[in-house]
């Protein structure tokens, strides 16, 4: 039987997913964090900084800076190796496919190349995560660690759950694996970011690592109850708001039409099978408003139906 994470969705998840699918409605192809290459290395210095941060890295966003733009700089051997290999584990993202394990061995290779021996492949030893000498997680069994990533990997590519959602899944069931010696927080913030932007190329740039460094000790509080739970509600929600904190910044005001339409195409790419009348439902109006809608997102491309009125499916457009 084929491997499926234990999630449920609930009412907090469904609002989060609903109010991030309004606020990516609000990001222009026009805007700074779609075309700007200064805004894009400003963001990606920002992200580094902070998934290095998390990891105990000692150096400053100014330092980090200046690594990046090739120049010398007094530090920690080791800190600075870090910075320098997770750039080019960043820069991997455009030609990464986030749906192939060799794919995530490369990346973690780029990341962690001269700081571990074992970089680019899975652990060989078992490890576990400790707080003051406890033990408070396990990792998979080392022997088992390409048995269980298959799994995952394998319904990361076929799963039916919406991408948004699935890049959050994805992210729980790969720390609660811990599938390397090291690198796994890095890796995993990283892959989450590969995901996203495969949804949405835009958000490929978003600062997701700057949110989850803000609030870092809800993420690891987050993981560890959703540990303890078997389930990965609690760790989904607070990677959702920390989605929703990145991209509010960017986000430019639209017309409550606008946002309509964007409720409108979110719920047809997450529900092929979805009718007008649950789409009224969906967006607190009556069926006859839902209908033009419809009518209007055909009309212009944006929305089309492949089959029949009773038995076919919706297809958004680009």
């Amino acid at each position: 039987m084929a491997y499926e994470p234990p999630f449920q969705r609930n009412d907090t998840i469904d609002s989060l997913c609903m109010e991030i699918a309004e606020l990516v409605g609000m990001l222009s192809p026009q805007a700074p964090l779609a075309k700007s290459p200064t805004l894009h290395r400003e963001l990606r210095i920002k992200t580094i900084h902070s998934s290095l941060m998390i990891e105990g890295n000692k150096l400053d966003e100014e330092t980090v800076t200046a690594i990046l733009d090739g120049k010398r700089v007094l530090g920690d051997s080791h800190d600075i190796l870090e910075v320098e290999n997770a750039k080019r584990a960043y820069d991997l993202i455009p030609e990464l496919d986030p749906y192939s394990i060799d794919d995530l061995l490369r990346a973690h290779r780029a990341m962690m190349e001269g700081l571990i021996p074992e970089a680019g492949r899975f652990r060989s030893g078992n490890v576990g995560v400790f707080d003051r000498g406890v033990l408070i997680h396990a990792g998979t069994p080392a022997a088992y660690v390409p048995e269980v990533m298959a799994d995952i990997f394998g319904w990361l590519g076929g799963t039916s759950v919406h991408p948004l959602l699935a890049s959050c899944i994805f992210h729980f069931e790969f720390e609660f694996r811990h599938p390397f010696s090291d690198g796994n927080g890095r890796t995993g913030r990283l892959w989450h970011t590969l995901l996203l932007s495969k949804w949405r190329p835009v958000l490929a740039w978003l600062p997701i690592e700057s949110a989850i460094r803000q609030r870092q000790a809800d993420y690891y509080k987050a993981l560890a109850d959703s540990d303890a739970t078997g389930s990965s509600e609690l760790f989904v929600k607070f990677m959702l708001e920390a989605i929703r904190d990145s991209i509010m910044p960017f986000a430019s005001p639209v017309s409550e039409k606008e946002l309509t339409r964007a409720k409108a195409l979110e719920f047809f790419r997450e529900h092929g099978d979805g009718n007008v009348a649950r789409l009224a439902d969906i967006l607190g109006c009556s069926k006859r408003s839902a209908e033009r809608i419809v009518a209007e997102l055909k009309e212009e491309g944006a929305l089309s139906r492949k089959g029949s009125a009773r038995s076919g499916i919706w297809i958004v457009g680009d």
